[in-house]
């Protein structure tokens, strides 16, 4: 990316706190079984912007960047999803290269052989994660992709040096050339490795806004000859990869691009850093960079509905939200509790009720479940299993009582992936 001033650069470089190393397989994971679907994988490469990095994070900060908004948007979708970041801070082409090479060789490598003075404090780590990588990569069903940002950075030292316009054109263009060939060679790889996976990847945005007019008064926040090479720098980077994506789809080789720079035009300061002295986005930036990405590869952006006030948390069963005239969730002793009826009736699931014994039966999936009020055990195929979670409840809803049992319970007896995501307050309940 670029900044606004040798200042804005030397923040970049510093960035010695970052976020927690995602060394395996994030969000829920979901192993293959008999009878159960196999994850929906997703392999996020690149740098910081993959990384999730925002301003003023440390070692102990928690990403929510566009890769977190990737997985929950293929949650929304009814996927059985599972996510693996190797996001590096200060990553360039090159960099990426050389790192997926020695992933296609099965190649351990240290954190210089990738790249010189990368900034990111889990570099060699990372770096030592090849072998991990190429398995990642070759069991993926989506690969998703920054890259770019780093390799223009440069371009705002030459800026400052004085240079001519004339000179800092033939500075970016030779700076684009070779990143044409460092991403065409790492794409390729990632299609070697697994020809079948989804490829997205981002163009640039510039962080740089445009001047504020006032009246007949105009403010220029960076020179405004400087940010018109930036923005010329950016909409080349653009034509590079529609030739990279051109050239590989003649290979059969599809790559899709996101599109992210525009949706950065006019909230620069809105999306971004930038006022603080860094470019990288903030919660809003990231925000529009999963709306992209979830464009690129669903051709939608799904969201749930406003909640009431009294309602804690929204419920998203195989990709529909239940109705707004389903019991709403309760939370008990912090664990979060279902209408068991609701939940069958969206998975289409057979329930019946046994008043005598005050017990549940749900089949599904060829499978029986008996789960009794208030018991500590469940009975899953004739077998009686001890429960992890506090047990199921009656509560009374209007003229009826309804079963209520906890979410981690649907996930034990029905075989269901359920995932709670604090950031939209949202179960997903996935077959």
């Amino acid at each position: 990316m670029y900044s606004k001033s040798r200042k804005i650069q030397s923040v970049i470089v510093m960035l010695a706190f970052m976020i927690l190393a995602a060394s395996a397989w994030g969000g829920s994971p979901a192993r293959a079984e008999s009878g159960v679907p196999e994850p929906y994988r997703i392999v996020a490469l690149g740098d910081s912007l993959t990384a999730g990095y925002e301003h003023g994070y440390t070692e102990k900060s928690v990403p929510y960047g566009y890769v977190e908004q990737v997985y929950e948007q293929s949650l929304f979708h009814g996927l059985r999803a599972e996510y693996v970041n190797y996001g590096i801070l200060g990553l360039k082409a090159e960099g990426l290269n050389r790192l997926l090479q020695a992933v296609s060789g099965g190649r351990t490598v240290k954190a210089d052989d990738i790249q010189k003075e990368l900034q990111d404090p889990r570099k060699e780590t990372l770096a030592a994660q090849t072998v991990q990588m190429a398995k990642s990569i070759r069991s993926a069903s989506l690969i998703v992709l920054t890259i770019g940002g780093n390799d223009l950075l440069p371009v705002m030292t030459k800026l400052d040096s004085g240079a001519t316009d004339e000179e800092i054109t033939t500075y970016i263009q030779t700076i684009l050339d070779q990143y044409e060939k460092d991403l065409e060679a790492s794409i390729r790889t990632i299609a070697a490795l697994n020809p079948k996976a989804q490829m997205v990847m981002s163009d640039q945005y510039l962080p740089v806004p445009a001047p504020l007019q006032f009246g007949s008064t105009t403010i220029e926040l960076y020179p405004e000859a400087k940010r018109k090479l930036l923005l010329d720098g950016v909409t080349k980077l653009r034509g590079k990869l529609e030739l990279v994506s051109t050239r590989l789809a003649a290979d059969g080789i599809k790559l899709q691009v996101a599109d992210v720079s525009s949706l950065f035009v006019g909230h620069e300061l809105e999306y971004t850093s930038i006022a603080q002295g860094d470019i990288h986005p903030n919660h809003l930036g990231y925000a529009a960079m999963g709306r992209a990405f979830a464009t690129a590869i669903w051709g939608d952006y799904r969201t749930v509905r406003p909640r009431q006030a009294n309602v804690q948390m929204s419920v998203v069963v195989a990709g529909k939200e239940l109705p707004a005239s389903a019991a709403p969730p309760v939370l008990r002793s912090n664990r979060s509790f279902v209408a068991m009826r609701d939940i069958t009736d969206a998975l289409g699931a057979k329930l019946t009720w046994n008043n005598a014994t005050q017990s549940a039966t749900v089949s599904y999936n060829n499978h029986t479940v008996i789960l009794t009020i208030g018991s500590a055990y469940v009975t899953i195929d004739g077998k009686k299993v001890k429960l992890t979670t506090p047990p199921a409840f009656l509560l009374k809803s209007g003229k009826e009582s309804k079963t209520y049992l906890p979410l981690a319970a649907l996930s034990e007896a029905l075989g269901l992936q359920v995932t709670y995501r604090g950031t939209l307050q949202t179960a997903f309940i996935n077959k």
